[in-house]
């Protein structure tokens, strides 16, 4: 089955917020009876030129920014506080966005359950066709009457949300529990501008219909609330969620928890809650979003449970796998920054926002000027509400200019377990993430220029962006006669700084940055370079992954292999893109044919040793392999022995592992990658009781072979062949993440 689910997520709210404080005070009551009885502290409220369109424009705005807009294939917008009987929201935010015309959009509503809706019809539109992308949008303004009991339960925003097949942050799990009863428990007849509540009735009604769903989920999944990690819930006010939980809690009989504990699992899904209040459609996932960006605990596997709920009645209870490299996707520095900026207002402000009011006969009126986001409602013409771009906040691709925004991007290097060149064969490979770094540091330079410093490399020179275009030709065309036969691929790169050079040029063209200043590209790296752990890829991927941040662009995995393998090759010639997945994605992958298959990490002790950088390059190493066994069944061989050390692997079968890295390196010496001074060395080791290969390239002249991976249950007895051969040992260790910011 497609895996599918969000993407991509942002959210926006109002400039403006009334703290209970000040609203307690002119009500002349408690205002414990706000922060306590609520749990509710601050309500945003709309400008007069703010409304639905504009801030779910502004969240959409901010949630393309990390997809390519014209893969959108629909829109839909869910609210329930539309103000036209026909024409949908979505049509103002896609004109607004400037989507493709090749688009549908629909307008969705019942009550606050929604964007729930939105995302399950997106999600089959995917299942369908799943190139195809879906912009879902929830944006409300929840509004009830002066000196009512629902008038310190206001607010307003909106959440944007890309939904794709494999997606980055969450994958929907594909069943729900639902639930529907026709009861009169919140409404907004056509003619009143704010709703009618039954509060302690809605109350039961949200807590039956939490009760319904789970259980519905629970009798077609028979999973159990131990097997969910993390909980969501429909926010009106946060007492109410407070009292879901504890339903479900008391539901599957754990009633013994403390409060204390029963807090901790809701604090950080209702951070955004308690600082903006009620946003009817958009709540659920605002919540969401609050959870992924505040937990301190890594989400990555853990499952989540949701509970969607609209007045009226609908009920939905379902699940999500939170997505390896989430926190990637997140934009907590941008959010944090826009609850920042927010401004307070005096209850006299609010009484004036509150009051007013746009004509309802359609005369033509102009909305005063406010602080709002990057579109606003201008007035109404002729019956059509006017939007209007903010000044300052134009939807082009957008301009770096920040003097202190300095980005850092970690990538690891690997060792491949099993299946070097074989992999070029259309063969299995086994390659494993392992604790040694390329790190790349973006920052923004006193002049115009790009400069790069390899650290490691002591290169360090500074081009205009002309010049990087320049050089990508040349090295372009190079690559193409090398293709040709015409020249070898060492003639391809003139210097080692000139693989950096291509992979910065290659993604920023594409991704179509401006900058005001220069940058400067700082690359360091602990891992061997030219020595088979993967040096290139991950320095490749470092780059590509800071700049993409810097620019404030969200490059999706599959973008950043196909600009790595488009450098990577400059390098080798024919490239797998085994390297690149495994810094990638980190852990241990089983490699197939071009696709991946995640492995538990070994846990076995392992190490390496450094026998120097090879004579011969990787590119040139391929070559002859190529020409030399490209018709060779050796490669039946290496199969057979790649498949059977996964099985070991996957049985954590140390002496079989041992046993068939022999094997495998027996094989590399057959295809002679293996220099006479490495081959004597692990003999040595292999009458030791132990195990060892080369793990990259090797070399086909000369005494040195790279990197050579031991398997030995001691150091010792391995520390004084070592020392004979003047190398030294290391331990080495699995890393499960793959590239990253730090």
């Amino acid at each position: 089955m497609i895996k599918a689910g969000i993407d991509a997520i942002d959210f926006y709210t109002s400039h403006y917020y009334l703290d209970l404080a000040v609203l307690a005070k002119a009500r002349q009551i408690d205002v414990d009876k706000f922060y306590v009885g609520l749990g509710q502290r601050k309500m945003a409220l709309p400008a007069p030129d703010e409304d639905i369109v504009t801030m779910g424009a502004h969240a959409a705005k901010q949630v393309l920014q990390r997809v390519n807009p014209e893969e959108i294939d629909s829109v839909l917008f869910a609210t329930e506080s539309a103000f036209d009987q026909s024409k949908s929201v979505s049509t103002y935010v896609h004109g607004l966005l400037k989507l493709p015309t090749r688009c549908r959009v629909i307008e969705l509503k019942q009550a606050c359950y929604a964007a729930t809706a939105a995302i399950q019809m997106g999600i089959a539109m995917i299942v369908r066709h799943p190139h195809k992308k879906i912009l879902v949008i929830a944006a409300d303004v929840a509004r009830y009457g002066l000196n009512s009991s629902g008038e310190s339960s206001q607010g307003c925003g909106a959440i944007a949300m890309i939904l794709s097949a494999n997606p980055r942050i969450l994958a929907i799990e594909p069943i729900s529990g639902f639930y529907t009863n026709d009861v009169m428990d919140f409404w907004r007849p056509a003619y009143q501008d704010t709703a009618i509540v039954e509060g302690k009735y809605s109350t039961l009604v949200y807590l039956r219909a939490l009760e319904e769903t789970w259980k519905h989920y629970h009798e077609q999944t028979k999973r159990n609330l131990s097997e969910i990690d993390c909980f969501c819930y429909h926010a009106p006010v946060p007492r109410l969620v407070e009292k879901a939980h504890k339903l479900l809690l008391k539901i599957n009989g754990q009633t013994d928890l403390s409060e204390e504990t029963i807090n901790q699992q809701l604090t950080d899904t209702l951070f955004y809650a308690r600082e903006i209040g009620n946003t009817y459609t958009a709540a659920l996932y605002i919540g969401l979003l609050s959870l992924l960006e505040h937990s301190k605990q890594d989400l990555t596997n853990k499952r989540i449970g949701l509970y969607s709920y609209g007045s009226g009645c609908m009920a939905e209870y379902f699940t999500g796998i939170v997505q390896p490299g989430y926190r990637d996707q997140l934009g907590v520095a941008d959010h944090k920054k826009m609850l920042k900026a927010r401004k307070a207002l005096t209850y006299d402000e609010y009484l004036a926002f509150y009051n007013f009011r746009l004509p309802e006969d359609g005369t033509e009126c102009h909305t005063p000027h406010n602080e709002t986001g990057a579109f606003r409602l201008a007035g109404i013409k002729h019956h059509q509400r006017q939007y209007e771009v903010v000044a300052g906040k134009q939807t082009e691709p957008d301009v770096v200019d920040s003097d202190f925004f300095v980005i850092k991007a970690r990538a690891p290097g690997k060792l491949i377990l099993s299946g070097e060149y074989a992999v070029l064969f259309d063969r299995p490979a086994i390659a494993m993430a392992v604790n040694r770094y390329a790190e790349t540091i973006v920052s923004p330079h006193f002049n115009k220029m790009i400069s790069f410093n390899l650290l490691s490399s002591r290169y360090a020179e500074s081009f205009t962006i002309q010049t990087l275009r320049e050089i990508k030709h040349r090295i372009t065309e190079k690559y193409q006669q090398f293709s040709q036969g015409k020249c070898g691929i060492k003639e391809v790169l003139q210097t080692p700084l000139e693989l950096m050079q291509y992979a910065f040029i290659n993604v920023f063209d594409h991704i179509n940055s401006k900058i005001l200043n220069g940058l400067e590209i700082k690359t360091t790296s602990t891992i061997p370079i030219h020595c088979g752990m993967g040096s290139s890829a991950a320095s490749i991927l470092s780059v590509q992954k800071a700049i993409s941040k810097y620019c404030k662009i969200y490059l999706k995995n599959e973008h950043l292999l196909r600009f790595g393998v488009d450098a990577e090759r400059l390098q080798h010639g024919k490239t797998s893109g085994l390297d690149l997945q495994t810094s990638l994605h980190g852990g241990c992958l089983f490699y197939d044919q071009g696709k991946i298959q995640k492995r538990d990490l070994p846990h076995f002790p392992m190490y390496i040793v450094n026998t120097g950088t090879p004579t011969t390059s990787t590119g040139e190493c391929v070559e002859y392999v190529l020409r030399e066994f490209g018709k060779s069944d050796i490669w039946n061989e290496f199969e057979t022995t790649t498949r059977a050390i996964d099985a070991a692997l996957q049985t954590n079968h140390f002496d079989e592992l041992q046993t068939l890295i022999r094997k495998n390196h027996a094989l590399l010496v057959k295809i002679g990658v293996v220099p006479e001074k490495v081959q004597h060395f692990i003999q040595a080791i292999e009458n030791k009781g132990a195990a060892a290969k080369i793990c990259g390239a090797g070399a086909i002249n000369g005494d040195n072979a790279g990197i050579v991976l031991i398997l030995s249950e001691t150091a010792e007895p391995i520390q004084s062949i070592c020392q004979d051969y003047g190398y030294t040992l290391e331990e080495v260790e699995g890393e499960q993440n793959g590239v990253s910011l730090i």
